[in-house]
């Protein structure tokens, strides 16, 4: 029966690899040629019975990722009149992760990006700085002991990952992703220097890690990791209006950026 199961799961990556389009180097994302960046989806990490990590003075992170990315979305909508904003959550709700992916899908999203706070391990020295994240779900097993505060937001659904993992949705979606990889790379690079210019936070890199959050998503993604909340200083800045205005005016700025170039890409032929 394994042998079976195992055969049929080998044609039907084959007839993937085979049936799917491939990214064209240069030529921006393959699934959207011809067409400039028009729908964002901002992912606001946690919310309601999940409240993620949990800061040094008691503050719950998903309580800072929130007007992040509310005000995120502000700038972007003060900025594009044709721009549609979509958040994944806009309230103090928990919304599953395999959902999260469907809202980006659902409405067509150009690009997802998701928003956290990080914590040390307790037996790890004191960490500061904001971390990024983009696909590789060959690492995702991985991701689940990256840092403690997703291992947190993962328990609630690690059956639903597992699950995932053994399905056919799991390699059409490795096969898509990938198509996806240069994109997710650029956005990350360009957010990580206007975080280095706007906030400050301190860049501890740009990481590939398999974060079931992004994986649902057929655009490029990326997760940022804004601070660390076991740390007292990165605490009151994201606890901060004004550490909370720096870092969403820093990934509007980064979209912004990613936009011109995408839009560049795509149109300019």
């Amino acid at each position: 029966m394994r042998k079976t199961t195992a055969y049929i799961i080998a044609v039907f990556v084959l007839t993937c690899l085979i049936l799917l389009p491939y990214p064209n180097p240069g030529k921006g994302n393959p699934y959207k040629q011809g067409k400039k960046l028009e729908t964002i989806i901002l992912d606001a990490g946690h919310g309601g019975k999940d409240p993620g990590t949990i800061g040094i003075s008691g503050v719950y992170e998903k309580n800072i990722v929130l007007p992040i990315t509310l005000k995120t979305r502000d700038f972007l909508l003060k900025d594009y009149n044709d721009m549609k904003v979509i958040l994944t959550r806009d309230r103090d709700e928990f919304i599953e992760l395999k959902n999260r992916g469907k809202i980006a899908n659902n409405n067509n999203g150009d690009l997802f990006v998701s928003i956290h706070c990080n914590a040390r391990k307790s037996e790890e020295v004191d960490k500061n700085g904001f971390e990024i994240y983009i696909m590789d779900l060959g690492r995702l097993n991985e991701a689940m002991n990256i840092t403690y505060a997703e291992n947190n937001f993962l328990n609630f659904e690690k059956k639903d990952s597992i699950t995932f993992r053994q399905s056919v949705d799991y390699l059409v979606t490795s096969l898509a992703q990938n198509s996806f990889l240069k994109n997710s790379e650029r956005m990350a690079n360009i957010l990580q220097q206007q975080m280095g210019l706007d906030t400050k936070l301190e860049s501890r890199g740009i990481y590939q890690a398999g974060f079931y959050v992004l994986i649902g998503a057929s655009m490029p993604t990326m997760l940022v990791e804004t601070g660390y909340l076991s740390n007292k200083n990165d605490e009151e800045y994201l606890n901060s209006q004004k550490g909370q205005g720096d870092i969403a005016k820093a990934i509007y700025k980064a979209i912004r950026l990613y936009k011109f170039d995408y839009d560049y890409e795509n149109l300019a032929k």
